[in-house]
């Protein structure tokens, strides 16, 4: 298989199943002809070239050399349905005839035949007997120069019948009787088989209409049919005709075409068991479930063998939802004796606002007294310990007016200073002070570097 078809998702999966045996030209010319939803389904021989079956149509691969695509759009017009000991399909493409075979994937013809349509009988658009015969030697040419030999030496050499012979031979045998194939679609399928019984067929036998390929029979109870081979209204010899009946399980879409994707209705799930909510959507086909905590969202990653017994509160997708087996289900439990709507046990909290910055403070002249007695107090303890140390007959009263002047020096610089009010500049950080109500307050350094009156709370 050419490397362009292997990596290309539209080709390769048909690519590997068929093997095929392009040219890189050849490839080309296919992958530009198919279009971006155009997955190939089958391939097929015609004569030395090759017909590939697509999702919308034909495409026909002609030339070697400098190849060509020819796309045949569907519905597909059937002019024989599977015959001949190569399950060959004749195809009616652009006026001609094409006979079909060979395919792996499609070996009856089957999704030829879900593609098409069957051509009456005795619809003007069937080619002529000379269109037909031409278009058989151009496609046969060893065939036909066999035949002709064949022939030759049939009617020239010995043992030869005569033409009178001939025609009572032909008399003899009867031709066997064909019936119109009635439309089974949509019925049981066991009640199908049974109605098919009827008829002489070859043999009735039962499929999976879906690319599941679940085994069935014609005996399965709770099935539907949605296509068949041969196709309805088409007039076959059924003596020498198989007729197979290709059906899903009835509570499941039939798929839009043979051996499609499966289509279901999503069931209600909400208050089952988790345990049997998921054997529910196994017997469905529905493998990717997924469960979740009901109040906290979170995944439950344990298994199912711890929940077995919780809940179903919620689910997705909706109840009789058409979905595709190929779906997530998502399933969101609690466990046993708690309520759907309970709140989460655990709620993360919620982040607090970021605080507005406070205004700031106008600034207000500082109280002239304040400041003044601190240095009043400490010019005066000066000047009384200087005044008294002057005198020499009083020492004591020296040493005791130095001590008054020290600790009026600490009333101005530490001390209390009556008639402040919070908020007003200060000076130096530490000092104390009482405010004009009687409160104490204590000169802070402020955060915006300056210093102000607070509540001494010490």
């Amino acid at each position: 298989m050419s490397d362009l078809l292997a990596k290309d998702p539209r080709t390769a999966e048909a690519g590997a199943g068929e093997n095929l045996s392009l040219s890189e030209d050849q490839a080309k010319a296919l992958l530009q002809e198919l279009g971006p939803r155009g997955d190939v389904l089958a391939v097929y021989h015609n004569g030395w070239g090759r017909v590939v079956l697509a999702e919308n149509g034909l495409i026909l691969l002609r030339g070697i050399v400098k190849p060509v695509a020819i796309r045949v759009p569907a519905p597909l017009q059937v002019l024989r349905a599977t015959y001949g000991m190569f399950d060959s399909v004749d195809v009616l493409v652009l006026g001609h005839p094409y006979k079909l075979w060979g395919s792996k994937l499609d070996p009856k013809g089957e999704l030829l035949m879900a593609n098409g349509d069957m051509v009456p009988p005795g619809s003007s658009l069937r080619p002529g007997r000379r269109t037909r015969l031409a278009t058989w030697v151009g496609r046969h040419p060893v065939l036909m120069i066999a035949a002709v030999f064949g022939l030759f030496f049939a009617v020239l050499g010995p043992g030869s019948t005569s033409p009178g012979d001939d025609k009572e031979a032909v008399a003899q045998t009867p031709e066997p009787a064909s019936v119109v194939v009635p439309d089974f679609s949509g019925s049981p399928l066991a009640e199908a088989a049974l109605s098919a019984g009827r008829h002489q067929w070859q043999t009735v036998s039962a499929a999976d209409a879906s690319s599941d390929r679940r085994s069935v029979t014609t005996t399965t109870s709770g099935w539907q049919v949605c296509f068949q081979s041969p196709s309805h209204e088409e007039k076959v010899r059924t003596s020498s005709r198989t007729l197979t009946l290709y059906a899903v399980p009835k509570q499941e879409e039939c798929p839009v075409r043979l051996h499609g994707s499966r289509r279901i209705l999503m069931p209600a799930l909400v208050g089952e068991q988790a345990d049997d909510a998921s054997r529910a959507l196994d017997d469905l086909g529905l493998r990717r479930v997924v469960l979740f905590h009901a109040h906290t969202g979170k995944r439950l990653t344990d298994g199912l063998q711890d929940v077995a017994d919780w809940r179903v509160c919620r689910q997705y997708p909706e109840p009789d939802t058409e979905i595709s087996t190929g779906t997530q289900a998502d399933l969101w439990l609690i466990g046993p004796s708690k309520s759907c709507a309970e709140p989460s046990p655990d709620p993360e909290p919620e982040p607090k606002p970021d605080p507005k910055p406070k205004p700031k403070p106008r600034p207000h002249p500082s109280n002239g007294s304040g400041s003044g007695g601190g240095s009043t107090g400490g010019s005066s303890g000066n000047s009384s310990g200087g005044t008294t140390g002057g005198g020499g007959s009083s020492g004591g009263s020296s040493t005791s007016g130095g001590s008054s002047g020290t600790t009026g020096g600490g009333t101005g610089g530490t001390g209390s200073r009556p008639g402040v009010q919070f908020g007003q500049f200060c000076s130096p950080v530490g000092a104390i002070a009482t405010t004009t109500d009687g409160r104490p307050a204590k000169c802070f350094m402020g955060r915006d570097g300056n210093a102000r009156w607070g509540y001494n709370s010490g």
